[in-house]
């Protein structure tokens, strides 16, 4: 729990969940790369869900592909639960149990986000902050609130790279034992593997590719251990000075252009692929949406109950949830946020119902286990579902986290100045600056603070230089930080990637996922120096990439993979970057 071994904590330790999805050869295979760890962001994301889901797609993706050279490499891919997310151990909640949750994650939604009424804003500052208060002082209480920052967790990464280590050695030994005698050119080759194979205790090289927060993670994983890095793509940037600064005021400057881009793509799709399509072109397109979502604010609309589900009401706040969600994974959800346009344009609000259920808790109306009984409140059996499922982010986690990263001076944070705060993030985007702002509501009484804390500033020379990736238009890790955060590293690299959503695999680019499998495979960034123009003092390896679809252009993100893009002829990596598209988040 403690790395430092210097704070009451020094005696306990933690559990890490992890997954590792295997490479296609053995470790003794000269072909064989190492590992790859990544991380889905958040902060509290599930890695363990993110490569049940995608590890193997990830794993086709990196490793080489049909014309492989020589020296092609294939990875194992891991992934992990951070401290106190998911199937780590000590579980961090906030909760006694998954119902309790619920009923808080029900009653919060009610509330609506800041300035949905008159009293939105009240309610969100008391009902975050008793959350926050209770909570923070009994997980610090427990110790694991004080040991769940940014740093601790990049120093689980470098174990989980010794462990691994240690066991490839012993793996190889154990593949090796099973031969039959050697002869002398036998003999050297195993002694070729041996050595190829052996650990390199306290040396072992980091290998990572990491999405939204997980960029700050491998950010911090870089300049902490800049040595060590002999890979590292970071996906989805952020502004690590800012998210270490508690602002999280770098995120949104970008966010309502994707909607600009929805009316674009609609109008380019043509009528029959987009439900709101308007002969006037996109700005009849943005009118219409203005119209629709004017009249949603005064007037929200009933649904009477029918064979499967009771009566219901949808809202401009119900809207507002499906479109922070929507802007993320533009080419897979704007045909959806079209049809829902449609609907309430025609005051039929039952796609948008149908989306509000969906996003309600798995297993809320499921008794608790048995053994929740006997564990008691706040145990991990209290929120196990009957099919085993946990949540792919913890916003109590979450808290738990970026609170312990941020400064301590929030908690003398007012009311009034909190407001303020919010005020700037919702003139930032009309769409997401109000959702964004509470965020970070939690921190104003957080009470327990980080044992350590990264509080350095994100500048250094790694062993292999750093690759930054981005789409042009990103919901809430705008282009520009890559460009930000890539001065800070000697020698670094920018992919953009001519699409919107939330990192690379949000669109459909073989153009991307080649440049960052050639990077993985021999280091090499993708581009030529200054083959990016930015408005920051950086000038290194740049490349953009073009997409292989957009959105409204028939393709289906529920129906059969598509047929190959002409001219290209690697068909797995094609499916595989169709299959992680669809498979995260």
């Amino acid at each position: 729990m403690d790395w430092q071994g210097t704070s009451a904590e020094a005696n306990k330790t933690v559990d890490i969940a992890i997954v590792k999805v295997e490479a296609t050869v053995p470790v003794t295979d000269p072909k064989y790369g190492g590992a790859v760890v990544l991380n889905p962001g958040g902060p509290g994301g599930s890695g363990v869900g993110q490569a049940l889901r995608g590890g193997h797609h990830v794993r086709t993706i990196l490793s080489a592909g049909p014309s492989e050279a020589s020296d092609a490499k294939y990875f194992d891919i891991i992934s992990f639960d951070p401290r106190g997310v998911n199937a780590s151990r000590p579980l961090f909640t906030c909760f006694p149990d998954r119902i309790e949750a619920a009923i808080y994650g029900l009653e919060e939604e009610a509330h609506g986000y800041i300035g949905t009424s008159d009293t939105s804003f009240d309610n969100l500052w008391a009902s975050k902050r008793a959350v926050a208060d209770g909570c923070s002082r009994r997980m610090a209480d427990e110790g694991l609130a004080k040991h769940m920052s940014t740093a601790p967790v990049a120093r689980d990464i470098v174990e989980i790279f010794e462990r691994h280590g240690e066991w490839r050695e012993e793996e190889a030994k154990r593949l090796l034992s099973s031969l039959p005698a050697m002869s002398t050119s036998s003999s050297q080759e195993r002694s070729a593997i041996i050595s190829r194979t052996a650990w390199t205790k306290g040396a072992e090289k980091l290998q990572y590719w990491g999405f939204s927060y997980g960029s700050i993670l491998g950010a911090t994983l870089a300049t902490m251990y800049p040595e060590r890095i002999h890979r590292a793509v970071l996906d989805g940037i952020a502004d690590s000075r800012d998210y270490m600064a508690g602002g999280w005021s770098t995120n949104l400057q970008d966010t309502d252009l994707i909607f600009l881009k929805l009316a674009e793509h609609c109008w380019e799709g043509g009528k029959d692929n987009c439900a709101i399509w308007d002969e006037g072109g996109p700005p009849a397109i943005l009118m219409n949406v203005e119209r629709t979502t004017t009249d949603l604010v005064a007037n929200p609309i009933s649904i009477p109950a029918d064979g499967s589900h009771g009566p219901a009401m949808v809202t401009w706040n119900d809207l507002r949830r499906l479109i922070r969600e929507i802007v993320y994974w533009p080419i897979r959800d704007f045909p959806l946020t079209a049809q829902v346009l449609h609907e309430l344009s025609e005051r039929n609000g039952t796609s948008l119902a149908t989306w509000i259920r969906s996003q309600r808790p798995a297993g809320l109306g499921e008794p608790l286990s048995k053994q929740c009984e006997v564990d008691g409140p706040y145990s991990p059996a209290c929120f196990a579902t009957k099919d085993g499922g946990g949540p792919l982010l913890s916003w109590e986690a979450t808290y738990g986290i970026a609170c312990s990263d941020g400064p301590g001076d929030r908690l003398n944070q007012t009311k009034a100045e909190f407001r303020k705060y919010a005020d700037r993030l919702m003139a930032q985007s009309k769409l997401m600056g109000a959702g964004w702002a509470t965020i970070q509501l939690p921190c104003t009484v957080w009470h327990a603070r980080p044992h350590w804390r990264y509080e350095g500033d994100f500048r250094n020379t790694t062993a292999v230089p750093v690759l930054f990736a981005s789409t042009s238009i990103d919901p809430v890790t705008p282009l520009a930080n890559a460009f930000r955060m890539a001065e800070g590293f000697e020698g670094a690299g920018v992919l953009q990637q001519d699409s919107e959503g939330h990192s690379t695999y949000s669109g459909i680019s073989m153009c991307s996922m080649r440049a960052i499998r050639e990077y993985f495979q021999s280091g090499t960034l993708p581009g030529k120096v200054g083959g990016l123009e930015n408005e920051y003092e950086w000038v290194g390896y740049g490349m953009e990439c073009g997409v292989d679809r957009k959105p409204f252009d028939g393709y289906d993100a529920r129906g059969a993979v598509p047929n190959l893009p002409e001219g290209e002829t690697d068909k797995d990596m094609w499916e595989a970057l169709i299959g992680l598209n669809r498979a995260w988040p």
